[in-house]
């Protein structure tokens, strides 16, 4: 079946009534090829709200289910009302064409991604990061009690994300890794430690609810329809959604603030960490007191209390500096060497994990 194209877009979304040819004759109609390891189109209208269409390169069978696993999360929350604030998360979902292995999805309105939000403001507002806390803690609590539902639907594989496994990689296959990516896992394989800690969290575990699995701040959209509208907050790309440990989702935004800042450092041959973070737009105390403030209000919105709050903030700290682990792979997949800032990121990450509680203590405060 042939893909939908920037020649053919107009035809397929007036066959399915989503818009008129009359409107696109009118002008109102412009597309921008926007494709990365999917063929993504954004179609853009000024009268009218416009669509992003996410297809799958080719018929795939890998790439098929990860479009599928995202469109059952679309489905999920459309038809149970017990999934609010898993609703609340998404952007609308237009049509689901198995048979292409196509989303048609609403094009979010003045859309912003955190990481360019945070870097406009040149701030870490507590505003802001209250909203993640309250977003993900609300999508958390309805997970948890829906697991049951998920499971008879066979199409998640519970897979524990592949970082925790990183350092066991064969040696056969570091010849297919870039430069900087065989000094990562050299650097990880010297410190018994991390691998340790790495292992430690493989072996825990749970797949206990649906978690989106690839929590970042450039899947996380700030969107309004009107300047004097409330911002909303939506979640995008759930094709990694799987039923997991929502420590990952959590930590995930730990290690969002922590990233951020450390590609704000002007780190350099003979720059020592407290010079680059004096010379950084970006206060320390102010990514406390946003990571202190996204925690609680997460807890508030999942109603956590007590020790089992405390174990989870540790954990989730654990799983924020292993995910900041993979963010630094991921930075490097075509670099030759490892950069300052993947190197920052590695130590801070064996800090983390060598005494979370601390961690949890300096970086949040709490």
């Amino acid at each position: 079946m042939a893909l939908v194209n920037s020649e053919n877009v107009l035809h397929y979304l007036a066959e399915h009534r989503l818009m008129t040819v009359e409107s696109a004759v009118d002008g109102d109609f412009m597309v921008l090829d926007q494709s990365s390891r999917n063929r993504n189109l954004k179609v853009l209208r000024r009268r009218s709200p416009g669509f992003f269409l996410k297809q799958a390169p080719n018929r795939s069978p890998a790439y098929l289910r990860t479009l599928e696993r995202e469109a059952a999360c679309y489905d999920l929350a459309a038809r149970n009302p017990h999934l609010a604030g898993l609703a609340a998360l998404l952007p609308r979902l237009h049509r689901w064409d198995a048979a292409r292995g196509l989303l048609v999805l609403e094009l979010l309105p003045n859309a912003e991604s955190l990481w360019e939000y945070h870097v406009r403001v040149q701030s870490f507002p507590t505003v802001m990061a209250e909203l993640q806390g309250e977003r993900l803690g609300a999508f958390h609590l309805e997970a948890e009690r829906f697991q049951p539902q998920l499971e008879a639907l066979g199409l998640f594989d519970r897979q524990v994300p592949w970082i925790l496994n990183i350092h066991q990689t064969h040696p056969q296959y570091l010849s297919q890794m870039s430069q900087g990516n065989v000094q990562l896992m050299a650097i990880l394989q010297e410190y018994p430690a991390l691998t340790s800690a790495l292992d430690n969290l493989r072996r825990s575990w749970k797949p206990r609810m649906l978690v989106h699995g690839d929590v970042k701040w450039e899947n996380l959209i700030l969107c309004r329809v009107n300047d004097d509208d409330p911002v909303e907050l939506r979640m995008i790309d759930w094709e990694m959604a799987d039923l997991g440990d929502e420590c990952w989702d959590t930590g995930a935004i730990f290690q969002a603030y922590i990233s951020f800042w450390i590609f704000t450092l002007p780190l350099g041959p003979g720059i020592s960490l407290g010079d680059a973070a004096a010379r950084s737009p970006f206060r320390a105390e102010d990514m406390q007191a946003a990571l202190a403030a996204f925690w609680n209000r997460y807890v508030q919105a999942r109603r956590l209390a007590g020790k089992s709050a405390r174990w989870m903030l540790e954990r989730c700290m654990a799983c924020g500096a292993a995910r900041m682990v993979q963010t630094a792979y991921e930075a490097i997949q075509q670099s030759q060497h490892m950069t300052p800032q993947g190197l920052c990121q590695l130590q801070m990450s064996m800090n983390i994990l060598h005494d979370p509680a601390a961690a949890v203590r300096e970086l949040a405060g709490l």
